[in-house]
């Protein structure tokens, strides 16, 4: 069977969004059908390039990057595939965030995993900043943070101090390209989404925005855990 250049396109995405339903697989473009994408990835899967993760908490299929994935995408996405978690809140989590990922990508904009934003700040105290993804429009570049309702606002709080310092060191353009940015989150509920709100520090230097899966048009992931 000859891989594709799709084939290793898709491979790679899976292995950078860790899981994806059959239906964001679609949404995303990858086939026209689903007839087609359960043809191919049934081919994948033998292969050994894509793997099917059988969960009784959903009712779609879901794929994973295969145990021979690391033969056909980079040295870099292939370090990710060495340790993956399949616990039902981090699946529910992974498939959240390529549902909002979908949802900003139908309105504009390139996006970039969190993979691909890992930093380490320099200070006093080293401050990892660790978006779940990053949507690059025309306007200011968006950081964003899914939040499922499980992170205690005190912690969430400590997320934002560090942005809070991005901002504020001078060095954001060195690490990412861009000057200045803002803050994304989108979370569960109206309520949940009032009590993070009144977690921004004084003067955070950049922009916050929280809002519901349903405000931004993304598919809410159901509570399985």
């Amino acid at each position: 069977m000859r891989v594709t250049a799709r084939d290793v396109k898709l491979v790679g995405d899976l292995a950078l969004s860790h899981i994806l339903s059959r239906d964001q697989i679609l949404e995303l473009g990858y086939f026209s059908s689903i007839c087609r994408l359960n043809t191919r990835l049934k081919e994948l899967s033998a292969i050994q390039l894509v793997r099917k993760l059988e969960t009784p908490f959903f009712s779609q299929s879901l794929y994973m990057a295969g145990h021979l994935a690391s033969e056909i995408v980079s040295v870099q996405v292939s370090k990710l595939l060495e340790s993956r978690s399949n616990s039902p809140r981090f699946v529910r989590h992974a498939l959240s965030v390529s549902s909002v990922r979908i949802a900003l990508c139908r309105k504009g904009g390139d996006w970039r995993f969190e993979q691909q934003l890992w930093r380490q700040l320099e200070a006093k105290k080293p401050i990892e900043i660790r978006p779940d993804g990053l949507i690059l429009a025309t306007s200011l570049p968006v950081f964003v943070e899914v939040d499922l309702g499980h992170v205690n606002p005190s912690k969430f709080k400590e997320k934002l101090q560090g942005y809070k310092a991005l901002a504020e060191s001078g060095n954001c353009h060195d690490l990412y390209g861009f000057s200045s940015f803002r803050l994304l989150t989108v979370t569960t509920g109206t309520l949940r989404s009032r009590h993070l709100r009144k977690t921004l520090p004084t003067n955070p230097g950049f922009e916050f925005l929280c809002q519901t899966f349903e405000e931004i048009g993304a598919r809410a992931i159901p509570n399985w855990s």
